[in-house]
């Protein structure tokens, strides 16, 4: 749980970006994928009143691991994609990854 959601808090605020989201279609829809799963998820949580009840569910593990998955297949793509920038740009290699996203 804990590694989806602090993954899925980085990422969320990136490819809810229309022009991220242009440039890696296939780690977007990755993302969407995995973000449908995360916010079933969510819901489900909300809905059952126990932390025993939500957790008997034998499909969550699962889910998880699904969206673990995903996730890293699209931080993958998204190094990738910053390492081809960084490549065109030199001077990109002296910033972070999140530096440099802010500038694309």
């Amino acid at each position: 749980w804990l590694k989806v959601q602090a993954t899925w808090l980085y990422l969320e605020p990136i490819f809810s970006s229309d022009d991220i989201a242009r440039q890696l279609p296939t780690e977007s829809k990755r993302y969407q994928n995995m973000d449908r799963m995360w916010r079933r998820s969510l819901e489900q949580a909300h809905r059952t009143p126990g932390v025993i009840g939500f957790c008997s569910n034998p499909s969550l593990l699962q889910t998880f691991r699904e969206c673990n998955k995903l996730l890293d297949q699209v931080q993958k793509g998204l190094s990738a994609y910053l390492e081809t920038k960084r490549g065109a740009f030199p001077r990109f290699y002296f910033l972070s990854d999140d530096e440099l996203l802010e500038i694309l």
